[in-house]
């Protein structure tokens, strides 16, 4: 009974000790939020980030990766013993990709992402642990017209399906550590809102004008401030882009400029069809029906404004 369990004490001092990874303590403190770029997908972040560790043959910031960063810019790595244990800050700006939806703005809120990854050693040798507790954000980093409302700070693997070519990975795979922190922010001030919407309100309001135009005598200038008002929409629309963006959903702002220019166009037919019942001596009921179609659309457009507005506060 002795021979085989002096050969498992044998075999078991023989092999070796698997390493465990060394945990470095990671965090960050976001100074600047700006350059928020919708037309571009982009914002620029300004940070300082440290880590905490024991190796001194490990540099987890000089190997540190943004990796949704489009361009990154680092000053020097500062470096202190405190005990047993290193402290490294280092200062990052950083051009971070982010697909902005615009759906409800000016109301819209944003978890604005920063992925913070080791570029260099996977998992059985770095793991990072996140410094919830001093990992914040300014309150007086983002533009004028937005707030941050809170942020989350989680780090978790990530799982790339290759080796990198490393021949010590046999599994076909690579993990690395990602720290993952959220920026949750907000748009405080609406004034551009009705800057951008201000020329199709105007529009609308010409065109409803028009209504109010005696028929027949007037039908060729009605119609010249129909085009006209509908001429300023889509210019408006597209001048809208310019501020925004060019994006594939239909924004809030798309949607009150679509219906402005729906309303003109039901404008236009009625000053048809009133149009064609004064030419027929039937100015009476012309009159009734342009009065009827003014009083409907005012107050059906008040009415969908108020609803599509508190429907993107709502989301």
């Amino acid at each position: 009974m002795r021979r085989p369990l002096l050969a498992l004490l044998l075999l078991a001092a023989a092999a070796p000790l698997r390493a465990v990874p060394e945990r470095v303590v990671i965090g960050a403190y976001v100074t600047d939020l700006y350059d928020f770029n919708p037309g571009a997908n982009c914002y620029t972040v300004s940070m300082w980030v440290w880590a905490r560790y024991h190796r001194p043959d490990l540099e987890p910031l000089k190997t540190l990766e943004i990796k949704n960063a489009k361009q990154v810019s680092r000053q020097d790595i500062f470096k202190v013993q405190r005990g047993d244990e290193i402290w490294s800050q280092r200062f990052i700006t950083a051009v971070v990709r982010y697909d902005w939806d615009l759906r409800y703005y000016p109301f819209d809120r944003h978890q604005l992402p920063l992925r913070f990854e080791e570029g260099q050693w996977d998992t059985s040798v770095l793991v990072y642990v996140p410094d919830k507790e001093h990992t914040k954000v300014d309150p007086a980093s983002t533009e004028d017209d937005w707030g941050v409302r809170g942020t989350r700070f989680d780090v978790a693997p990530v799982q790339y399906p290759t080796t990198f070519g490393d021949p010590a990975l046999t599994n076909g795979s690579s993990v690395y550590s990602r720290a993952t922190l959220l920026i949750d922010v907000a748009r405080t001030q609406i004034g551009i809102f009705l800057k951008l919407l201000i020329g199709a309100y105007v529009a609308f309001l010409l065109a409803m004008t028009t209504l109010r135009m005696e028929q027949p005598s007037l039908f060729n200038t009605r119609m010249s401030v129909l085009v006209g008002a509908l001429f300023a929409t889509l210019v408006n629309m597209r001048a809208t882009e310019s501020v925004l963006g060019r994006s594939a959903d239909f924004t809030l702002v798309d949607r009150i400029h679509l219906i402005i220019a729906l309303y003109i166009l039901i404008a236009a037919f009625v000053g048809f069809v009133t149009r064609r019942l004064a030419d027929t001596d039937r100015k009476a009921a012309a009159k009734h029906i342009d009065n009827l179609t003014l009083a409907a659309a005012v107050l059906s457009f008040a009415v969908i404004n108020a609803f599509l507005i508190a429907a993107a506060v709502r989301s």
